[in-house]
């Protein structure tokens, strides 16, 4: 079992009422014992308060506050309460009610047995039970049902100091701890309405210390803080053989408040910190219980929460002057694990096989850090945070961790063993901004350490049952964040910052639903979204700069498996992984001022994983629908200004990843092993850009993008019936500016190295053998690219373009399956590539300027191993201003007598080479000239070489189509498809 060091912050107030039911608040101190047996109703709240080293200056005087520690505390009367609930089993009352109890288990004794049976009924075909259902007294009058809650509120307040007209000066080091164990052991075996648990700890620490006010005075704290609450306990109990017995309601929440280090410098006032803030909270525990063979057992909701919270070391100031510097960290733990299924640490196990609405898990679990940290503001002021001259850098950082693995299973059962999964991992922080309205706000030095996890991957069965052992899964991961900005209105502001982040929403999902129905499907929903504006500044009349770097992994989910032989509607598996990496960053603007923006970005965004289903001889099941999604989208390496300067630098690395490989199989089944699938891997980005009106700008950028959505698909249909097909529309659309500048009246670059590769899905490989509508492959490739680079514009200024590109692109692959049934219609492989890229580049365009343009290009797209159809570069040393883009491969002819005929067209006689061989092939002299055609549509001539039968040209007024065979559907299929796609086209200018 794990023990967890430090916990905190449960929320823990069920029954609000009972907890102050006909009773004052006492205040004493609190000597907890662990081992002290708990009653069926044991809530406690806890206040512990800790005031020390406070000071108010004031007309010259400083004023040291009282200090206070003491503890608030319910506990001398809900012990009491307790105490006298836990022996009522030993009193007269109970024994009067003991004929009425006994009464109440004989009728849920029958109920349990006929919920039980009926979940069998639905349940594998020809299982028995092992036991009949026994429901029997336990001298309990409470059947071992429990009410527990613990919340802690611990209140550090310390190293405070407010200057209101004279000064005051505070240098604290102080620590506070509070713990509360509570394990919960019961059990419901065998009875109704027993062995349940509702169990709420809340662990909620608030820490004020260090902060500085100084109004009309001067307000200094120094030194350091560190909290920490624990309300920690195992849960564990058991509903096996039971009614409505054993089922556990846990919601765990630890939530530390940090206000430290603070600096608010108001009118004519000065306010300094140098403080260092520490908060911790730890909640709740494993949860362990069982609902086999029961009706309503075993069931299970856990919420664990861990939401650490800060706003520290900030300086503020108006008409005053503010410094803050230290560092500040939060850190909170809600649930706990200990050795599950296969040794896995695990937060939630339970069963619920035999029985009926047993062994189901609903499990929100969050982990959200809120930050706002570092950060300086000024209104008519001067605000420092962070680092100075003579200061030291701002350090935070925040651990969030919550929940962890789960397991079930609802085998030969029904509505039992499922899963409704969601953790959620969000950090939303503001670290390090400077910000000014006519002042001074300076924010620097900033580095941040994040660490949040919510949940982990789960585990569930539901093997011969009805509706069981089925996962939904919704897992968020992502950022929402701003660091590193200076924003100025009339003014000077900077940002300065780096972090390190990594985030996990989730993991692997896996079921089973061998010989069942509705059972052993998996949905998952995986979304990877960081989200992020740093390094970036801004100046209206003034002076604004941004600089930051990051390194962030951003996970979501991890892939699906589920297993059927035999099930019908089992095992089924649906997904849509999203990674949508949306940034911005190392941007400079201005208007009539100066705006600098620095950043660089190392960025890793995963959203699910591979994917199996089978449903081998089984019915509508082991088929597989996804969509996963890659697109990472960047505006950066900007710089812009009206009247100013504005320069924006930038170097990007992302990798998106969403979804993977996908394999089923639906051998011998019917609508089995089928897949359907959109996999879009796309790139978009705005970077390396100049724009100026009446200044100096430039944008330099540095772009290195992986994209990849899905991989290659496999599946097997033989012998089987609509089985192991695959409908694929793989997409990969990329759009992007960059390297470009633009001027009025100025004088801008704009500098962009561009690497981006972009994947989207793979190979498709299935077979038909032995199988009616099934292995077939239709598939449509699609690829479209859009980008404009190296394009440097002017009127009246100077405009310098510098573009190095680098795209590559792959969608789709090669689809292989088993040959072509023409009755049974099994086999059919039908692919139908489309391709497109437009490209504008390598275009100056001046009037009364000078204007340039260094631009490279090399773009590779295929589109399932062929060119695209259509590929149409606009620039100035490929296409000239009066030229248009040519067809040289179109394969059809106009033989309209109207139309005009290209002057000088020679006859077949007088081509060259073909004089020699007129007499060695007779009746050639008599071969007619071919008819006009459409200047620049040449129709192919036969081989001279080779003795073709003489065939007449189309010669109706509207070209003619390849004769279609009325016999074989799918060779009508393929000719027209052919048509449909272009197959054989290409236009390029």
């Amino acid at each position: 079992m794990q023990t967890w060091a430090k916990r905190g912050i449960q929320t823990a107030l069920v029954t609000g009422g009972l907890l102050m039911l006909g009773t004052g608040i006492a205040s004493a101190d609190e000597n907890v014992n662990p081992d002290t047996p708990a009653g069926p109703l044991d809530l406690t709240v806890s206040v512990p308060v800790d005031i020390s080293k406070n000071a108010v200056g004031t007309l010259g005087k400083q004023v040291n506050l009282p200090e206070v520690h003491k503890e608030i505390s319910t506990k001398p009367v809900t012990d009491k309460l307790n105490q006298a609930l836990a022996p009522v089993a030993r009193t007269e009352a109970f024994k009067s009610a003991a004929p009425a109890v006994g009464a109440a288990n004989q009728v849920t004794s029958k109920a349990t047995a006929a919920t039980a049976q009926l979940g069998q009924s639905l349940g594998k075909a020809g299982a028995k039970r092992a036991d009949a259902p026994s429901v029997e007294s336990t001298g309990d009058p409470f059947m071992g049902n429990k009410i527990v809650g613990n919340l802690a509120v611990p209140i550090q307040i310390t190293g405070n100091a407010l200057g209101v007209l004279g000064n005051a000066s505070v240098d604290s080091d102080e620590t506070q701890t509070y713990e509360h164990n509570s394990d919960v052991n019961t059990s419901g075996a065998g009875g109704g309405l027993a062995g349940n648990v509702v169990n709420l700890d809340w662990a909620l620490p608030v820490q004020i210390s260090g902060n500085a006010l100084g109004l009309g005075g001067s307000g200094k704290t120094s030194g350091s803080a560190k909290q920490s609450a624990t309300t920690s306990g195992d849960t564990t109990t058991d509903g096996t053989n039971g009614g409505l017995a054993g089922n556990v309601i846990a919601p765990q929440g630890a939530t530390p408040v940090q206000v430290s280090g603070n600096a608010l410098g108001w009118f004519l006032g000065h306010a300094e910190t140098d403080f260092s803030g520490d908060s911790q909270a730890c909640s709740g525990g494993s949860i362990e219980t069982h609902g086999s063979k029961g009706a309503g057992t075993g069931n299970v909701a856990g919420v664990p929460l861990a939401v650490p919270l800060k706003a520290s070391n900030n300086a503020v100031s108006w008409g005053g002057d503010a410094d803050s510097a230290g560092s500040a960290n939060a850190d909170a733990y809600a649930g706990g694990v200990k050795p599950g299924l296969n040794d896995i640490p695990s937060y939630i196990q339970t069963d619920g096989d035999e029985s009926f609405l047993a062994g189901n898990i609903v499990q929100p679990q969050g982990a959200v850090p809120g930050t706002v940290v570092g950060n300086a503001a000024a209104w008519v002021g001067n605000s420092v945070a962070g680092s100075g001259a003579d200061r030291q850098a701002t350090n935070l950082g925040s651990v969030a961790q919550a929940g962890g693995f789960s397991s079930t299973s609802g085998e030969n059962a029904a509505g039992s063993g499922n899963i409704a999964d969601a953790p959620a991992a969000l950090p939303v922080e503001v670290f390090c901004v400077g910000g000014t309205w006519i002042g001074n706000a300076h924010a620097g030095g900033c580095d941040n350490t994040v660490d949040a996890t919510a949940g982990s991957g789960t585990y569930t069965s539901g093997n011969g049952s009805f509706i069981g052992g089925n996962s939904a899964d919704v897992q968020p991961a992502g950022t929402a964040e701003v660091f590193g900005v200076g924003g100025s209105w009339i003014g000077n502001a900077s940002g300065s910052a780096t972090e390190t982040k990594t985030v996990k929403a989730g993991g692997y999902n896996g079921s089973q639903g061998n010989d069942s129905s509705g059972s052993g499907n998996v949905a998952q929903v995986p979304v990877a979204v960081p989200a992020e504006i740093f390094g970036v500044g801004g100046s209206w009349i003034g002076q604004g700069s941004g600089t930051a770097s990051e390194t962030k992994d951003v996970t979501a989910g991890g892939g699906g498996n589920t297993q059927d032989d035999h099930g019908a509607g089992s095992a089924n598996l649906i997904a849509a992984p999203v990674s949508a990496p949306l940034q911005a960053f190392g941007i400079g603007g201005a208007w009539i001022g100066q705006g600098h923006g620095k950043a660089s970005s190392d960025t890793t965004s995963t959203a699910g994983g591979h994917l199996n289903a089978n449903g081998k001889e089984g019915f509508a099941a082991g088929n597989i629908g996804e969509v996963p999604v890659s697109l990472p989208a960047a505006l950066h390496g900007i710089g812009g200004a009206w009247i100013g300067n504005g320069f924006g630098e930038s170097e990007n690395m992302t990798d998106s990843t969403a979804g993977g490989d996908a394999t089923a199989t639906g051998e011998g089944g019917s609508v089995a092993g089928n897949i359907v699938q959109v996999p879009a891997g796309a790139a978009a980005g705005v970077f390396g850009l100049g724009a100026v009106w009446g200044g100096v700008t430039g944008g330099d950028a540095t772009n290195d993008v992986v994209s990849t959505a899905g991989g290659s698909s496999e599946t097997n249909g033989d012998g089987g019936s609509i089985a192991g097909n695959v409908i694929s529309g793989q997409l990969l659309p990329i759009a992007q500016v960059f390297g470009d500048a633009a001027s009025l009246t100025g004088v801008t670059h704009g500098s962009a190295v561009n690497s981006t590769d972009v994947t989207s899905g793979g190979d498709i490989t299935t077979s038909g053998v032995g199988g009616a509508l099934s292995g077939d492959i239709f598939d449509l490739p699609v690829a479209a690219v859009a980008q404009v680079f190296g394009v440097a514009a002017s009127l009246g200024g100077v405009a310098h373009a510098v573009a190095d590109n680098t795209t590559t692109g792959t969608v789709g692959g090669t689809d292989t399956t088993s040959p072509t049934s023409v009755k049974a219609l099994s086999g059919v492989n039908k692919q139908l590539p489309i391709g497109v890229v437009a490209q504008v580049f390598d275009i100056p365009l001046g009037l009364l300027a000078v204007v340039s343009s260094e631009t490279s290009n090399v773009t590779d797209i295929s589109v399932a191993g062929h060119e695209p159809q259509i590929n149409l570069p606009i620039t100035t040393t490929e296409l000239s201003a009066t030229s248009l883009p040519k067809m040289p491969a179109l394969p059809l002819s106009s033989a309209r007598d109207d139309l005009p005929t290209a002057g000088g067209l020679p006859s077949l006689p007088s081509v060259p080479g073909v004089d020699g061989l007129s007499g060695a092939l007779p009746g050639l002299s008599a071969l007619p000239a071919l008819p006009g055609t459409v200047p620049g549509a040449n129709l192919q001539s036969p081989a001279i070489g080779e003795l073709l039968p003489q065939a007449q040209l189309p010669q109706g007024q509207l070209p003619a189509l390849p004769g279609l065979n009325a016999v074989n559907p799918t060779t009508v299929l393929s000719q027209v498809t052919d048509a449909v796609s272009g197959k054989g086209m290409h236009i390029q200018a």
